[in-house]
């Protein structure tokens, strides 16, 4: 049985030969919206800018920024036309900038130790097709009113 290490080393290698950073996970990311320093960014660029991370290096303002808002929603695996696991390829960036691979931290881990808990309840409520894409359509400020 391979490592975890073996494992995660051929996911990267695989992930930087096929990844065109054609920026359509990034596109298919439900979260973007909600990080202010994401306003206006170039897909293609934030992916760029995320790569290095999976090796430990240093990422882009921009790639840590969306690597902090990921939640796991795997909307930018199905966008992917490499057939690339992004979120996978977002989780291990986080890794890296969390500085779990070797490399400097560019971050801190979250504060709230129940925050993927609290995604995956509100991911248990088990929304039909129509009332995610409202949810989508919505504005961030109509979202939290709901």
């Amino acid at each position: 049985m391979d490592s975890l290490r073996t494992y995660l080393d051929h996911f990267v290698a695989d992930t930087l030969d096929r990844c065109t950073r054609c920026g359509k996970c990034y596109e298919a990311c439900p979260m973007t919206s909600y990080a202010p320093a994401l306003a206006g960014v170039s897909p293609p660029s934030v992916v760029e800018g995320l790569l290095p991370l999976l090796r430990g290096g240093q990422g882009t303002d921009e790639a840590v920024a969306w690597v902090k808002i990921c939640t796991q929603s795997s909307r930018c695996t199905e966008a992917c036309p490499e057939g690339i696991n992004a979120m996978l390829m977002v989780r291990v960036a986080r890794m890296g900038a969390l500085g779990s691979l070797g490399g400097e931290a560019q971050m801190q881990a979250t504060e709230d130790p129940l925050f993927f808990r609290k995604i995956e309840a509100f991911a248990a409520t088990q929304l039909t097709a129509e009332e995610i894409e409202q949810w989508h359509r919505a504005s961030p400020r109509e979202r939290t009113a709901s």
